[in-house]
């Protein structure tokens, strides 16, 4: 008779348990993995990965367009089924052959349910025929701290085709990348701003493209809708964004039969808009325009528009990054309180390049909001951070308009430094040159000179006429329309700015 010790009864029990435990430990290893599945294959585009992959890589083969050198900062692409739209989508994504970018933030419209904001994914992966994309979760996540009706409301992506339809294109033009998935609701202007300043906020010094996923006009006939599209993309193209939701309620109220719509995705293309502005981007261009009507020419009674849209800009010469952000702001604060403390100036050993370069610099100071100073000097003549040091005192002590009421040392614990650090003036001869919200004017005739920086018009909501006027009379001691005479010089510049 065998007897069997308790010590070997042990190892049968293992023995007998083993397979259990490793399939128990696999399934919860699956368990912690968070999928969003795909919802759109099969009806929005091929089911089949093959299939799927061919179509794109197709679609993009057929783009003969030249390619934008300059950085591109996002794209408004179209969301319908890929026999529709699929071959206009090609010409923006082409765009990103052999680019890299930190994130691919894709901002879609909430097409099955109500929401007064945004909905920012909240899984480990986005999943397509083509493969799992893996969710920034970091940056999702410091996008919905960031701003107030900014959620994760599951049943707004679980259905949704906008996102989706765009990240097949990404798959195979970009391979592996890093994804932000946001669903939108109400286009509201004031629920574009709360996204768009959580975006800029959280996003920091990444590298990120965001593609705003849109079709146009909505079921209008053929030439209407080529009509209503086209004032679209002009506008588009003068990235005025406040001006793209006046034209959809302007387009509804002319009663064009059945327009339903200029831009289903009109929240994600104005926070696009809105926020490439604030990243640097200058200049929007329309790659391809195209309506149903012309995939399927025996169709022309109630078409959708599509439109393939890149923003774009030229990188700044001098973009600090937060280290050299803190530093120049820094440098204003401590030779402010230096000045008004009546001791020398500080000595700052800098050996950074991007310090060193000359360019133009606007300090402005804010007590809870209040303007307190704010002085500049045009020329790239004085290394980037004795200018701040330099136009920082300046802006302290020699504001003609705080003369009577300075700021004091006293004060300077309530005071926020602001720093623009300013592109060359670039003269103009027409005002449709001006980009409201990206450039600054600066008007000149004689000896009298003004200038407002590029944030005021977004600040006060001010037309670009009322823009122009304010300058000639508020700031530069002139006629409000003295823009318009021949004598008078008008010029532009941009500015990237940075605060405490």
């Amino acid at each position: 008779m065998n007897i069997v010790s308790g010590g070997d009864m042990c190892w049968i029990w293992v023995l007998l348990l083993f397979p259990l435990l490793l399939t128990f430990a696999s399934c919860r290893h699956e368990e912690t993995i968070d999928v969003r599945p795909e919802a759109a294959a099969g009806k929005f585009y091929p089911e089949d990965s093959k299939e799927l992959r061919n179509t794109v890589i197709d679609f993009l083969s057929k783009v003969k367009e030249e390619k934008i050198k300059e950085r591109i900062y996002g794209l408004v692409v179209p969301h319908a089924g890929y026999r529709f739209s699929g071959q206009v989508a090609a010409y923006a994504f082409k765009q990103l052959e052999d680019g890299h970018f930190d994130d691919i933030i894709v901002i879609g419209p909430s097409h099955s349910i109500y929401l007064d904001g945004a909905s920012v994914g909240d899984w480990d992966f986005y999943e397509t025929p083509l493969g799992r994309v893996k969710i920034d979760k970091e940056l999702c996540d410091r996008i919905r701290k960031e701003g107030e009706k900014i959620g994760f409301y599951p049943d707004a992506h679980s259905r949704e085709h906008s996102v989706e339809n765009e990240i097949p294109f990404l798959q195979v033009v970009l391979g592996d990348f890093n994804l932000v998935p946001i669903v939108m609701g109400n286009p509201s202007i004031e629920n574009c701003r709360i996204l768009s300043n959580a975006l800029i906020k959280a996003i920091g010094n990444k590298r990120v493209l965001i593609v705003a996923s849109s079709d146009m006009s909505h079921y209008p006939q053929y030439n209407h809708a080529v009509k209503v599209d086209h004032k679209t993309l002009d506008i588009i193209k003068a990235m005025d964004p406040e001006r793209l939701i006046e034209n959809e309620r302007d387009a509804l109220s002319r009663e064009i039969p059945n327009l339903h719509c200029t831009l289903c995705g009109l929240g994600p293309v104005t926070t696009l808009l809105m926020t490439a502005k604030k990243l640097g981007a200058r200049e929007a261009k329309i790659l391809k325009y195209a309506n149903s009507g012309d995939v399927l020419a025996q169709n022309r009674d109630r078409v959708v528009g599509y439109g393939a849209i890149a923003i774009y800009g030229h990188q700044q010469t001098t973009t600090p990054n937060n280290e050299q952000k803190k530093k120049l702001l820094e440098i204003a604060r401590k030779t402010i309180e230096a000045r008004l403390a009546n001791k020398p100036r500080p000595e700052f050993k800098i050996d950074d390049p991007a310090l060193m370069e000359k360019r133009g610099v606007f300090v402005t100071l804010t007590n809870h909001g209040k303007l307190r100073g704010c002085i500049g000097h045009f020329l790239a003549d004085t290394p980037l951070y004795k200018i701040v040091s330099d136009v920082a005192i300046a802006a302290s002590t020699q504001d003609y308009r705080f003369a009577y009421d300075p700021v004091t040392l006293k004060e300077m614990k309530d005071i926020r430094i602001e720093i623009s650090i300013l592109s060359p003036l670039r003269r103009i001869k027409n005002i449709d040159e001006i980009r409201m919200g990206i450039d600054g004017i600066y008007i000149r005739k004689g000896t009298r000179a003004g200038t407002f920086l590029p944030q005021v018009a977004e600040e006060t909501g001010w037309t670009k006429r009322e823009f122009l006027e304010h300058c000639c009379y508020d700031k530069a001691g002139l006629p409000r329309d003295a823009w318009k005479d021949p004598d008078t010089e008008l010029y532009t510049y941009t500015a990237f700015v940075f605060h405490e």
